[in-house]
């Protein structure tokens, strides 16, 4: 039996894509490639999302990352990451993490244009039920009906059931009577927008007609043009150069949180926080077999089995080990808490 394979899209095409407001679900053939089936529309809806012309934030820096080749992946617990040779196209990225103040003009403008309703749910954690606030999107937003952001009242719950610090609420509230999103606490207006699940990190660059990183993108920005092992400003690791919870796995920190973007140094490319503070959503499905010796330009969107997403960086809770450049996570679209971000990619 002939096995079916998806293609890649190169991303000179998804930018003529990402122009016209839709990700055109491409077909599987013959012959086995990257054994991945089931290509996805990352909108889960037929139909083109009008595009709104709105302008990114200004305080979103963008700056230009050159054309390449480098080595991607390493030795990782998943075995999932092979070392090979990848190139990349010239692109532009955010400089930081998208803040909260960033992210509350999204809620805001994108609400006027009808992107987006606020709704009480039913939420479950470690620590018990309770109902919160959630930003769900409309049937004018791709993925209608999916949460994009969980408006917390509290700082979260560990695994084990611990509660954690209050510094990571979520720091956006809604004014149901006049309709707007407000920020809770004016001194993290530069923090990372948290509790963001990755529809609504994909939501926030579809508004403004960008994109998320492709992993291949996110890697070769946190390598910084030097095959760093960690993604700061000389490739070493310490409390000094980024925001993480030691060298232990699975240890309880009552006193971690993030912190404001920029807080630490930036590696060599210019960017900052590409380690630690908070988990940056990426724009592929993950997979472990999905990368091959020698590709250019590589964006897996077919879901797989488990239709998870790639989540890179680490985060202020989790150990140095997640924080390596070529250290692989994955996640459900739906999830997104206390330690989930994301940052922007330009064309």
């Amino acid at each position: 039996m002939v096995g079916l394979y998806c293609k890649l899209i190169p991303l000179d095409k998804l930018k003529r894509l990402l122009l016209i407001g839709l990700l055109v679900v491409f077909g599987c053939e013959e012959e086995p490639e990257s054994g991945e089936i089931d290509c996805s529309n990352d909108d889960d809806n037929s139909a083109i999302v009008e595009e709104t012309g709105s302008t990114l934030p200004s305080s979103i820096v963008i700056k230009n990352i050159p054309a390449g080749t480098f080595t991607m992946g390493g030795t990782t617990m998943q075995n999932d990451a092979p070392t090979i040779s990848v190139t990349l196209s010239a692109f532009m990225m955010s400089e930081k993490e998208i803040t909260n103040q960033e992210y509350i003009a999204f809620l805001n403008a994108s609400n006027a244009d009808g992107w987006i309703t606020v709704s009480e749910e039913q939420m479950n954690d470690p620590c018990g039920s309770y109902t919160e606030k959630m930003v769900v999107g409309s049937e004018n937003s791709p993925n209608a009906g999916e949460y994009f952001l969980q408006l917390g009242e509290t700082g979260g719950c560990a695994s084990g059931g611990e509660e954690e610090n209050i510094n990571n609420r979520s720091w956006i509230s809604f004014i149901s009577a006049s309709d707007t999103f407000e920020l809770l606490d004016a001194t993290k207006a530069n923090w990372p927008v948290n509790w963001v699940k990755w529809y609504g990190a994909y939501a926030f660059a579809r508004y403004y007609g960008v994109s998320l990183p492709t992993e291949a993108q996110w890697e070769y920005a946190a390598r910084g043009g030097q095959q760093l092992e960690y993604p700061t400003d000389d490739g070493t690791l310490d409390f000094t150069k980024a925001n993480y919870n030691g060298e232990t796995p699975g240890v309880y920190n009552p006193n971690g949180h993030s912190v404001a973007v920029g807080s630490y140094t930036a590696n060599p490319f210019g960017f900052y926080d590409m380690g630690g503070n908070v988990w940056e959503w990426c724009h592929d499905y993950y997979s472990e077999s999905f990368y091959t010796d020698g590709v250019t330009d590589p964006i897996n969107t077919c879901k797989g089995t488990n239709s998870k997403r790639v989540r890179r960086g680490g985060s202020w809770n989790y150990h140095s080990t997640t924080l390596l450049t070529y250290a692989r996570a994955f996640d459900f679209e739906y999830r997104g808490n206390n330690h989930f971000g994301f940052r922007i990619v330009k064309y």
